[in-house]
């Protein structure tokens, strides 16, 4: 069983290496598909020291072109049975790939959601810190309306089956990527677990 992890960057100078090699180093059978969307930092030197590793793909694209773009490029590259997205920023525990690829495993999921408000007590200390996280609460609670989920956070790190999703992906290039491909996946049925992850925002968080 082959986890492919998906790495869109773009301007993570500071954070980049690490989070690359903390893929590097889990003992499992992997692949690194690394996609620099434009940056103008330091970010695409830095991803040119792992272009003669083994299992490491790289596309470095001349503009941004969207997260969506990413990703679709990322889906088109995998080889594994899995695929897993791994924010460069370190906003996620890269250890989560692990515990949501045994839980789709497990149950044969085609997507696991990692939330972060799935601990309630998040919720009111991350709306405090970071006001733009209402967005989250409305997203989620739109998809929740529109078929009858119960979800926490539709926004947070994914985990999909690679067969089941690339037939349903989305054009959108830009960050409406991943609200339209959450629709796709209920619309289509598939079958989805929402699990709980630590989340530690950065500084100077969009999101």
């Amino acid at each position: 069983m082959t986890l492919s992890f998906i790495i869109p960057v773009f301007n993570e100078e500071k954070t980049l290496s690490k989070a690359i090699d903390d893929i590097i180093n889990l003992s499992i059978k992997k692949e690194i598909i690394i996609i620099d969307n434009g940056s103008t930092d330091n970010s695409i030197n830095i991803i040119r020291n792992y272009q003669n590793i083994t299992d490491i793909k790289i596309i470095l694209k001349s503009k941004n072109l969207g997260f969506g773009d990413s990703i679709q490029k990322g889906f088109n590259l995998a080889t594994g049975q899995y695929i897993f997205i791994q924010y460069a920023d370190l906003e996620y525990d890269h250890l989560t790939s692990i515990s949501m690829l045994n839980l789709a495993i497990e149950n044969n999921c085609d997507a696991i959601f990692g939330s972060r408000l799935k601990d309630k007590k998040n919720i009111l200390k991350l709306l405090v810190n970071k006001p733009s996280y209402l967005a989250t609460i409305v997203c989620t609670f739109l998809i929740n309306i529109f078929y009858k989920k119960k979800f926490t956070d539709i926004i947070g790190t994914k985990l999909y089956k690679k067969n089941s999703i690339k037939k349903i992906l989305p054009k959108t290039k830009g960050q409406g990527f991943d609200f339209e491909l959450v629709s796709l996946i209920c619309k289509n049925q598939l079958k989805i677990e929402e699990t709980y992850v630590d989340y530690v925002p950065r500084e100077n968080s969009k999101e």
